[in-house]
């Protein structure tokens, strides 16, 4: 195994031809081409990967992935994705609590790799509140998970259901109980509830992470390891596979939470 790994992420030559093969077989020539090195370089590293079963050579002789080789270029992209988004936002990740991330999500960290930092400042306050606000306000469906509560973010939500907005979201107890209190009487919460696009849940578990993702935008907030949300840093992107990795992982705590219903 430690050979394994030292063959396959040791050399950028080696990783690169691995990276190469992942679009189908090709001859020597193209990797000369391709990766500007010479044919002795090239079929040197080439057999360092034959032999660890790696690569093969067909009856043309072009080189290509085995099955394994498949499987260990995967993991590589992986890899070399998650430490780029690992280093790209690096206090971002040391600052916070990841800890309400699944594992399965932290695995796949480099999906955000494409994200943006969004900071807020002593001059500039509010910027990330209204950066948050207007991504709500041009959406065309909302999925959120929220265990913090702000009148304004309830207001722009109740104006999104009147739109028509379909609106999917995960509060904890805590916040649902604020909700219920604000709205002037009973039978208005009754009434939001009854707004057929509006999904709401809500789930015991005190988590430590905001998420607001709409059709374009993806947006998730942090808590301190002090227990305090960090209104003045956020991670921001309309890449697909941020969104990808934003319904993931609303699927995850939706599936942990209960319906509310009344």
């Amino acid at each position: 195994m430690h050979n394994l790994l030292r063959l396959a992420a040791c050399s950028n030559l080696r990783r690169n031809l691995l990276h190469s093969l992942q679009a189908g077989g090709k001859p020597l020539s193209e990797f000369r081409d391709e990766l500007g090195v010479s044919s002795t370089t090239a079929i040197h590293a080439l057999r360092d990967l034959e032999r660890a079963n790696l690569i093969r050579q067909d009856e043309a002789r072009n080189y290509a992935l085995t099955k394994i080789g498949e499987i260990v270029a995967l993991k590589l992209d992986d890899f070399s994705e998650a430490v780029e988004a690992l280093q790209k936002h690096e206090r971002f990740w040391l600052e916070h609590d990841l800890s309400d991330i699944p594992d399965p999500l932290l695995e796949k960290i480099g999906n955000l790799r494409n994200s943006m930092p969004l900071l807020g400042s002593t001059t500039d306050l509010f910027k990330l509140h209204a950066t948050f606000i207007q991504v709500l306000e041009t959406a065309n469906e909302v999925k959120g998970i929220y265990p913090i509560f702000d009148l304004d973010y309830l207001a722009t939500i109740r104006d999104l259901v009147k739109r028509g907005i379909e609106v999917d979201l995960i509060v904890t107890t805590e916040v649902l109980e604020s909700i219920g209190g604000v709205l002037e009487t009973e039978e208005l919460f009754h009434d939001l509830l009854e707004e057929p696009n509006l999904t709401l849940f809500a789930t015991e578990q005190p988590l430590k992470l905001t998420l607001t993702l709409t059709d374009r935008v993806f947006y998730l907030g942090l808590f301190a390891p002090d227990g305090l949300y960090d209104f003045n840093r956020a991670l921001i992107s309309d890449d697909a596979r941020a969104l990808g990795w934003g319904r993931a992982l609303h699927e995850h705590y939706r599936q942990r939470s209960k319906l509310v219903t009344e």
